[in-house]
């Protein structure tokens, strides 16, 4: 099932930084860290987080403190940050619309708070039963906007949020608008404890410094809107970026470490710049990419070397050092940060970045860089991995 670029008429977005996407993209760019410690991990030796503010989630009247109550954090952020999409978008509401909302630890997120009384046999009431489903957020969405279009949620471990979007991009013709979105609250026990004990996760953010140690659990949800080229003229909507079709694919090589030559990366941004080429029939010229970039003694030079193979030096930021790992949502709040940071022409940083041995072409940015001036359109290739090898990278056009 191919797939024609998509274009992105809203956005809505909660994380670590903020509660919208102005908010957090100045402080993605600022030189703040905005972890803290967690309470929860005893004498673990891992003990920072990037959690959401509650008093900062803000959802449509219908959901009452009696309903949130037996919600999950994630699908609170998810609506969150849906209705924010919807209000940019400002379009009407349809039934013809497709959701696509997913969650790594979401249902894992339940059992956190829930184990012991159903270990015990005590009562847990049972919509919060129901809400622990990952995809019931969709639903949710659904419910209370009325669209009747597909509901469902992917599941690609880290890379989740990109082939979320890959997969919204490919039924976005049948739909008058698609809502694709990723939410994940991993700032609890059970998830950092078990990140921790596979040794993916540290107290500091540094991706691809040579003391990097693994990165800080981050929380948020990030959505966008996609309507075909087709849709976006009949309903007059303002186009903010063009997506061309993601490039996917896999290392066949080990559970949780990716491949050592990166091959599943390499064809992944294959497959993403021939996309761009299938669709505008010209060369390709990225601007900047936003890496994976988990701050993993193994995976940033991998990432690192595929991307200056094939781009040379071209700037590469991070928005996980500043964010934290997102899981579900990372692919999502990272394009969003990539439409931003080209809307305002300026390239974030990898925040707490002071020495990085391997980094032969100088193009780690290190502090928020202007855009190159002379480009008549702006392009960021956004990287995706996750376990067990699942690779994806996407080209992004900023629509000014």
């Amino acid at each position: 099932m191919s797939c024609s670029p998509a274009y992105v008429v809203g956005y809505g977005m909660i994380d670590g930084l903020g509660n919208n996407p102005i908010d957090c993209f100045e402080k993605m760019i600022d030189d703040k860290d905005y972890s803290i410690d967690v309470n929860f991990m005893g004498e673990h030796k891992i003990h920072r987080g990037i959690s959401v503010n509650d008093s900062l989630i803000k959802l449509p009247d219908k959901f009452t403190p009696k309903i949130t109550a037996n919600m999950t954090r994630a699908q609170q952020l998810a609506i969150h940050a849906t209705d924010q999409a919807l209000q940019m978008s400002c379009l009407p509401l349809s039934k013809n619309v497709a959701v696509i909302v997913s969650s790594v630890s979401n249902d894992v997120e339940f059992l956190d708070g829930n184990f012991q009384k159903l270990k015990e046999n005590k009562r847990v009431n049972p919509f919060k039963m129901v809400n622990r489903i990952p995809d019931i957020i969709s639903t949710q969405i659904c419910n209370h906007y009325g669209f009747m279009g597909a509901s469902f949620a992917l599941y690609a471990s880290c890379a989740t949020g990109m082939y979320s979007i890959d997969y919204a991009m490919r039924i976005v013709n049948e739909y008058d608008y698609v809502i694709v979105g990723g939410a994940d609250a991993g700032v609890f026990e059970i998830a950092m404890k078990y990140f921790a004990a596979i040794g993916a996760l540290g107290n500091i953010n540094t991706p691809f410094d040579d003391k990097r140690e693994g990165f800080v659990m981050g929380e948020g949800a990030g959505v966008l809107i996609f309507q075909s080229e087709k849709k976006a003229k009949e309903f007059n909507s303002t186009k903010y970026a063009k997506l061309y079709p993601v490039g996917t694919a896999s290392d066949a090589f080990d559970l949780t470490s990716p491949a050592n030559d990166g091959r599943g990366a390499k064809i992944a941004i294959t497959k993403a710049i021939e996309n761009v080429n299938i669709h505008d029939n010209m060369p390709v010229y990225i601007d900047a990419i936003s890496a994976h970039a988990t701050s993993t003694p193994i995976g940033d030079p991998i990432e690192y070397k595929v991307i200056t193979d094939y781009f040379g030096p071209t700037p590469i930021y991070s928005p996980k050092s500043k964010i934290g790992h997102t899981l579900a949502a990372s692919g999502i709040l990272e394009t969003i940060y990539a439409i931003k940071s080209m809307e305002n022409k300026i390239i974030p940083h990898c925040q707490n970045l002071k020495t990085c041995s391997f980094d032969n072409y100088n193009c780690l940015v290190r502090k928020p860089t202007k855009f190159n001036d002379n480009q008549y359109k702006l392009m960021t290739l956004n990287n995706s991995f996750g376990f067990g090898g699942k690779c994806a990278s996407q080209v992004i056009e900023c629509i000014s």
